[in-house]
């Protein structure tokens, strides 16, 4: 019988993450894929270790720095991913000290580091040790919050100029808790009890919505793509936050509707469930597979009305002019809003990407407004909290397009969220609302 250690899947996905800068999820599936004979159990270890390992990254790095001579950016590569998966378990898994040790000193020698393993071996007994005396940047400041939440500096500064210190700090422990898997479910099939029902019955933890009535929230919940009610089209992913965009759209039956940033395709699922997949919506992606999974995921719904079409959204298409009764834009974007989900991102961004970005989301601003008509309704939405990105590009919209006026939210939100919106947009919060970070603008464009 074939021994898999799930330590040592762990390090290689975060080896292949952190060194040769393959996706979270990429990586995990593909490893867990080629390692199906692990069992359940192991499997969760896995996806544990890794994730966790990368929520607290910076974290993890400053501690082994504080104890190591050699520092992280010297350590060779398999290496430093054992020792950062050890170094998580020790301090955040129940897993006891000599275990999480004994069992990174082995994986060190299975990639031929052997003669290295008395290194890592120092280096995690001396955490082991000293764990309870870890010297921290001073309380109050960036930096501070930066190592204890793990969050790159520039960003917490960026969110201390925007929301303060004590907002910033909940947002950022609220970034390092899993979420719970959401889901939308498909009125065009079933309904909140009976799929609550079905997903009990194959062992699913199931509780209500927040802010959506068709929401659900599932815990223990394996392989999603293995459960009856997923094969039967019941369901679809989809975080709460981005149910409440399609809820501002209002999207109704018999309408002409034009997702313009369509992938993965969620919004535009909930948006032909809303309109009882009576009228027409066009989903539009930049990458042929992409609008191709769009149109395999309308068909497991059993949804006819969406078109999934490749298109470039910066570009104008001179034949959708006027066209639509309403647009969403949910555009390109920094993703700051997701760190509960991907904690890779806070890896991979520097904050250069912001200033192309809004430039970008301005382009596909301007065309999709054209496509609005008279008296129609263009929303804006993303998935990030940098107002370069949302409050000022709005704005910056208005300024140039006078067609245009911001529409009072309440009337659309969900009633426990009906206190909000006036202004015309709303920011959703992790720490707050428990969803993704996420904005969202409604705007109506002006009758002839």
């Amino acid at each position: 019988m074939i021994q898999i250690n799930p330590r040592e899947i762990a390090a290689e996905a975060l080896m292949q993450i952190l060194a040769e800068g393959a996706y979270n999820h990429t990586a995990l599936r593909k490893l867990l894929r080629q390692n199906g004979a692990m069992p359940a159990q192991d499997r969760a270890f896995v996806t544990e270790i890794v994730n966790g390992t990368l929520r607290n990254y910076y974290y993890i790095d400053y501690v082994i720095n504080q104890f190591s001579h050699t520092k992280t950016e010297k350590i060779k590569p398999w290496l430093l991913a054992v020792l950062r998966t050890a170094v998580y378990q020790m301090l955040f898994l129940d897993v006891p000290d000599n275990a999480a040790c004994n069992e990174a000193v082995k994986l060190a020698g299975v990639r031929g580091y052997r003669s290295l393993s008395g290194f890592v071996n120092g280096v995690l007994r001396a955490i082991a040790r000293g764990k309870q005396d870890i010297c921290l940047p001073q309380k109050g400041t960036a930096e501070y919050l930066s190592v204890v939440f793990s969050h790159p500096l520039w960003l917490v500064k960026m969110w201390i100029a925007y929301y303060g210190y004590e907002q910033t700090e909940a947002l950022c422990a609220a970034d390092n808790v899993a979420p719970d898997v959401t889901i939308r479910v498909n009125v065009l099939r079933t309904d909140v009890v009976a799929l609550t029902q079905s997903l009990q019955t194959e062992g699913v933890t199931v509780k209500s919505g927040i802010w959506e009535e068709n929401a659900l929230h599932l815990s223990k919940t394996a392989d999603l793509q293995r459960l009856e009610a997923y094969r039967n089209g019941w369901f679809h992913v989809q975080d709460e936050s981005s149910q409440v965009a399609v809820a501002v759209l209002d999207p109704q039956p018999g309408e002409c509707i034009l997702d313009i940033c369509a992938a993965p395709g969620g919004k535009s699922f909930t948006m032909a469930e809303r309109m009882k997949n009576e009228g027409a919506l066009v989903s539009r992606d930049l990458y042929v597979q992409k609008t191709m999974r769009i149109a395999e995921g309308a068909e497991r719904l059993g949804i006819s009305i969406i078109q999934a079409q490749p298109w470039d959204a910066t570009l104008e298409d001179r034949t959708c002019i006027g066209r639509f009764d309403k647009v969403l834009a949910d555009v390109p974007c920094s993703g700051l809003g997701l760190l509960r989900k991907k904690p890779d991102i806070r890896l991979k961004k520097d904050g250069s990407e912001i200033d192309s970005l809004w430039k970008i989301q301005r382009n596909i601003l301007i065309q999709a407004a054209q496509y609005v008509k008279d008296g129609g309704v263009l929303v804006y939405s993303t998935c990030t909290l940098s107002r370069k990105e949302n409050e000022k590009n709005v704005m910056w919209f208005l300024q140039n397009h006078k067609e245009f006026q911001l529409e009072d939210l309440r009337t659309y939100l969900p009633q426990s969220l009906s206190t909000q919106g006036e202004a015309g947009y709303i920011t959703l919060f992790p720490h707050i609302h428990h969803t993704d970070g996420f904005f969202i603008a409604r705007l109506r464009k002006k009758g002839m």
